[in-house]
């Protein structure tokens, strides 16, 4: 009989164990996890897909944009128990049978939305805003890397095209208000005005250092503009209409894309039999840059900061490529600027528990 009680015993404890188990829910470190790893998952893809739909445009193949719209991770708990008592024997000296279950389930559901219609032409196929290129300027974006990337003219000053290089006095303004913007003289200035607000690019005179006041002079002269005003407006258009403004053309996403695909080292195969775009080529012309260097090989590389498959080959971008990398980062923040449409749902990991 003591037997028999001390495993009833043993059966109690066991019952409630189970009971306490049916009640767990998600450890808040699950958050933690979940954020992370789809997070991560989220900006592998985004990567990848940006750089797949820029290997395609080269190639004249269409563009495929696919948003993450939500995902939806559900977990589940359940468990139950059992037992059972009969007279011991001989042949089964045990008098209980104790039964334990424990079910665990995880459902995650992603939806996605596809970049069509007017939200495609307004998020693809507007210019980036004047506006925005020189508060990324003002924000801490080196000149060089905004105003080569994002830019295609100002002031009738051409930069680097589809193949043709970029005129001497584009590459010349660069580096000039590279040091300006070094050397903290390069100033930004929203002011609003009617129909909006109107960006003002301010150059720093007053006691500064020699040098700086001689740049500030020479981007003048390379701009056009008037030598007595420090304070230019910046509008969107091929040339200024008066000594006091700048006149910009900006690349559109889809334009910008185009401009990374002539970066893409292209199988020479690919490249004799015309499967790609030709770049347009000048005589006259300085040599062409190309915004990111695109590798590309018949087999998957061993470090990449990013790399897709495409007809055969691999294209990727190295890992220690840091110009090229932070160029292709430079793009995927682009995106969000252009966005002018309907807002796109952003992404979201929902966790229930029951």
């Amino acid at each position: 009989m003591r037997r028999i009680s001390m495993k009833l015993e043993s059966l109690m404890g066991t019952l409630a164990l189970l009971a306490l188990a049916g009640c767990v829910s998600v450890p808040p470190e699950q958050i933690t996890t979940d954020r992370m790893d789809y997070g991560q998952v989220i900006a592998e893809s985004w990567k990848r897909q940006t750089l797949l739909n820029v290997v395609r445009l080269h190639y004249a193949d269409v563009p495929v944009f696919l948003d993450v719209g939500s995902i939806i991770n559900s977990y589940s708990f359940a468990g139950k128990a059992s037992a059972g008592a009969s007279l011991p024997s001989r042949a089964d000296p045990d008098v209980l049978n104790l039964g334990a279950e424990r079910s665990w389930s995880n459902t995650p559901t992603v939806t996605y939305q596809p970049l069509l219609g007017e939200r495609f032409t307004k998020s693809m196929l507007q210019p980036v805003q004047p506006s925005a290129v020189f508060q990324l300027m003002q924000s801490g974006w080196s000149v060089e890397l905004v105003l080569r990337t994002v830019v295609s003219s100002i002031n009738g000053l051409r930069n680097n095209s589809l193949g043709v290089g970029a005129d001497p006095g584009f590459n010349e303004l660069i580096e000039t208000l590279s040091r300006i913007q070094r050397a903290g003289g390069l100033g930004i200035r929203v002011e609003p005005r009617q129909g909006g607000s109107a960006v003002v690019i301010v150059l720093r005179r007053g006691n500064t250092h020699p040098a700086l006041i001689e740049d500030s002079r020479r981007v003048q002269q390379l701009l056009g503009l008037e030598g007595d005003v420090s304070e230019f407006e910046i509008t969107y258009g091929l040339l200024p209409r008066s000594g006091s403004e700048v006149a910009m053309l900006s690349r559109s996403m889809l334009e910008l894309m185009l401009e990374l695909g002539f970066g893409i080292e292209v199988p020479e195969a690919d490249f004799k039999v015309g499967r790609v775009i030709p770049g347009r080529r000048q005589a006259d012309s300085t040599p062409y840059t190309p915004l990111a260097r695109i590798r590309s090989g018949a087999e998957a590389p061993a470090d990449a900061y990013v790399a897709v498959p495409y007809r055969g080959h691999w294209y990727w971008i190295d890992d220690s490529d840091v110009a090229s990398k932070s160029t292709f980062t430079f793009l995927l923040i682009l995106f969000s600027l252009a966005e002018t449409g309907q807002s796109a749902a952003v992404p979201v990991v929902t966790v229930p528990s029951r």
